[in-house]
């Protein structure tokens, strides 16, 4: 890790705002910073890791452990991509619930389910549609397609730092302005009070003003399995205290502090058997390894099989003479 750059600072002394740098070709309007490569990148959950356990990170984000799949992260994604399907067609009326069906049928990863019984795994995926339908059934009477979803950003916020993040659902609210919108799949709900002090929603509204051009007139979680979702004004969104959180983060990733911090979650953590608080024979390393490197092959021959197909729509359409030049962004 690099050694500590000084921090440029404004003539008042204050820490510069943050800018963007984007994944994607920049919005009309919006200026192209030049580009960067920043000494620590964080993200809310990298953050949130990092503040629950410091050593966590460290086997995650800096050692790259692999982790074992679980049904409820498989599960999870799933109902993210469908939603994500859905949400972002572009039609005057509101999708059918099919496409939501159809979606989650597609991006279903059998991975976090392996150690599970037919009949269970067919209760895991008639909970998904459930709770799918659910949500249409709740938001297709006053549908409006998404501005954005899983809109990808990098912000800069100073001191070689970068904050990088996705967000799930850019909504047009009835004035014309944005609405800020996370999905959860977890099975409560949490307070308005716990939204209003969300890390990861103060984030995505700095990536709003610098995609967009302007802050968002709310922010949201909605928790999809009860079909809830908690709203909070923009004015109770705190932006300064949360980049004191990710800055105080990225201090102690700098001076390499990743102390182990015991808590009842040590139970579920993959890396139990490294962790010095501890003993044990350590985790089966090369295992997880073969899990994972398994599931992901089997996703790029998905998706190199669907680049095909959309690469032969477009020469249809277009001509075979048509070169495609895209800028993907980093991964």
């Amino acid at each position: 890790m690099s050694a500590r750059a000084s921090s440029p600072v404004t003539d008042a002394g204050a820490p510069p705002v943050p800018v963007l740098t984007p994944a994607a070709e920049p919005l009309p309007g919006m200026p192209t910073p030049p580009p960067r490569d920043p000494d620590i990148r964080l993200s809310y959950s990298r953050v949130d890791t990092y503040e629950r356990c410091p050593l966590l990170f460290k086997f995650r984000y800096i050692d790259k452990l692999p982790s074992s799949p679980s049904p409820d992260l498989s599960w999870g994604s799933a109902i993210h991509a469908a939603l994500e399907v859905w949400w972002s067609q572009k039609l005057p009326k509101p999708p059918p619930v099919e496409v939501l069906y159809r979606a989650l049928y597609d991006h279903w990863e059998d991975a976090g389910f392996s150690e599970m019984d037919r009949e269970r795994k067919l209760e895991w995926y008639r909970h998904a549609r459930d709770v799918l339908a659910r949500h249409h059934e709740m938001y297709s009477t006053d549908y409006r397609p998404a501005v954005a979803c899983e809109q990808w950003f990098e912000l800069d916020i100073g001191d070689s730092v970068a904050v990088r993040g996705s967000i799930d659902h850019v909504a047009r609210t009835a004035s014309g302005g944005l609405g800020i919108v996370d999905w959860k799949t977890n099975r409560r709900a949490r307070s308005r009070r716990d939204v209003a002090n969300s890390l990861q929603l103060a984030i995505y509204t700095l990536a709003a003003r610098e995609l967009w051009g302007r802050e968002p007139e709310w922010v949201a979680l909605d928790f999809v399995v009860p079909g809830l979702r908690v709203i909070v004004e923009r004015p109770e969104i705190d932006v300064d205290g949360a980049l004191q959180r990710i800055r105080a983060v990225a201090g102690k990733v700098r001076d390499e502090l990743f102390s182990a911090s015991p808590s009842p979650l040590c139970d579920w953590c993959d890396y139990r058997g490294l962790c010095p608080a501890f003993e044990g024979d350590g985790p089966d390393v090369p295992g997880r390894a073969l899990v994972e490197l398994k599931r992901l092959r089997r996703r790029r021959a998905r998706d190199e099989a669907r680049i095909v197909e959309l690469e032969h729509l477009v020469a249809r359409y277009l001509g075979e003479e048509v070169t495609l030049e895209l800028d993907v962004g980093p991964d």
